[in-house]
């Protein structure tokens, strides 16, 4: 069964009936621009209805940050590695194009912080309030144990838009919150001090609100989170194996403008112009904000407001001193001195480990060359020792993360109220779906299926925009 209550193939048959519908006209046109993983799922479902589909990607590769790469036998995961199941849209429509998600396995995380390594609690994930109670084992001071035992006597906070530290410094105190917060950095691509609670990490204020923290993570069950056994690049190369059925597919057309006229929607190229019914804006907020400079100053103004944080990987291919056991996922508190955030150790079968070094912020933007020095450098600190990579592999993501800063709710619904005077004219992506790739997903489905009021509204507009040959 669906997040809405029936099974998720209903949907797809729903859809199904509006292509139907809507072919008893003539069919519609929709421009979808963007082929990140949000943009590839609004035109599979656009053309699933069946709508005239166009997809337009500014580069000759489909799937955005989300790639699959493999190089001198190597196979590096670029984006997101797994994700939850729920929203369970994603997890329907992988079942549904015939990909087959695993069960994620649990990997061993360490933070370290003052020179010293902390396990974490297996399964555990603050983002979601999953397995908080398990922080008592951990060889916290005295006082911070009688914290978490009285945690849910805590006041609530006087900010609705509380930062991600702040609240849990006042929920669970400073020193549980510097050994979670590498881990939550890492997690939210940013400084956690930036981050809205509600909007970053809505969980937490609803168990809040349900008794605390530590009484209401007893309660919740075990987290699903799935991946894909070949890689997320298997889901894009799916979706877009069904797209070369159903609808165009543009890679190296870059949108330069949008503009509105008699009805119709233009989308401006280098070598000339698509129009359509609808369109479909599925970029990162800073590059939508480009492409509606020209035409909507307003637009372009509220989508500047989003923030994003550069990402970047490195990764370093090295013989350890002493063979590894399983992967390991390392975290680095700021004071610790090292440039990156995180790294992970996988060691292979030819007994050489494949370290994975990940950086975020401005030193992202550093150039390829200083990329890998900072890894290289990161990794011989973490093991104590002079390390020489064999081969080093760079990979730059600017605008790949979104931030859920204060003020998010009322920066969305400025731009909602904008979009009122634009009919025909929708927006999906991370920066409003929320973080993790399952809300991705669930919101473009949302932008293109009949079931919800934005895609209401966007049937609607398509169906009044197309003469009646009666």
């Amino acid at each position: 069964m669906g997040g809405d209550g029936r099974p998720v193939l209903t949907r797809y048959r729903g859809l199904a009936q509006v292509g139907l519908w809507m072919r008893g006209r003539e069919m519609s046109r929709v421009i979808v621009i963007g082929g990140g993983m949000s943009g590839l799922a609004a035109a599979y479902w656009a053309a699933e209805a069946g709508l005239e589909v166009s997809l337009l990607e500014a580069t000759q590769r489909l799937g955005g940050y989300n790639q699959t790469v493999r190089l001198e036998g190597q196979t590096f995961e670029l984006g997101d590695e797994h994700f939850d199941d729920e929203p369970d849209t994603l997890l329907g429509l992988c079942r549904h194009l015939g990909l087959e998600p695993q069960p994620q396995p649990n990997r061993p995380q360490v933070v370290r912080w003052r020179g010293r390594d902390w396990v974490l609690p297996p399964g555990l994930n603050p983002a979601t309030g999953l397995g908080l109670h398990r922080l008592s084992t951990l060889p916290f001071s005295r006082k911070t144990r009688w914290r978490l035992a009285t945690e849910r006597w805590v006041a609530p906070a006087a900010l609705r838009d509380e930062p991600v530290d702040a609240f849990f410094c006042r929920r669970l105190g400073p020193e549980v919150w510097e050994v979670l917060a590498p881990y939550m950095e890492a997690m939210l691509g940013g400084p956690a001090g930036e981050a809205s609670t509600p909007e970053a990490c809505p969980a937490l204020p609803q168990l809040e609100r349900r008794g605390g923290l530590v009484v209401g993570s007893r309660r919740l069950r075990a987290q699903g989170q799935w991946h894909l056994a070949g890689g997320m690049g298997g889901l894009v190369q799916a979706l877009a194996t069904r797209l070369q059925q159903k609808a165009r597919l543009l890679p190296g057309q870059e949108a330069l403008a949008i503009t509105h006229q008699a009805g119709r929607w233009a989308v401006h190229l280098p070598g000339g112009r698509l129009e359509a019914e609808a369109v479909v804006v599925a970029l990162p907020a800073p590059r939508a904000a480009r492409v509606f400079r020209p035409s909507s100053p307003q637009l372009t103004t509220w989508l500047n407001q989003f923030p994003y944080q550069h990402s970047a990987k490195v990764f370093l291919l090295y013989r350890p001193a002493q063979p590894m056991e399983g992967p390991v996922d390392y975290y680095w508190a700021k004071a610790e001195g090292y440039a990156g955030t995180a790294l992970r150790q996988t060691p292979l079968d030819s007994g050489l480990v494949l370290a994975r070094v990940q950086f975020a912020g401005e030193v992202a933007r550093s150039a390829d060359a200083e990329l890998s020095r900072l890894a290289q450098q990161d990794l011989c600190k973490f093991l104590q020792a002079p390390t020489h990579p064999r081969a080093a592999w760079v990979f730059r993501q600017p605008f790949a993360r979104p931030q859920f800063a204060p003020g998010h709710t009322r920066r969305v619904a400025a731009l909602e109220q904008a979009l009122v005077h634009a009919p025909g004219l929708f927006l999906t992506g991370g920066y409003l779906a929320g973080p993790g790739l399952a809300r991705q997903i669930a919101h473009s489905h949302q932008v293109i299926a009949h079931s919800h009021q934005v895609t209401q509204r966007l049937l609607n507009f398509m169906a009044l925009s197309v003469p009646r040959s009666d």
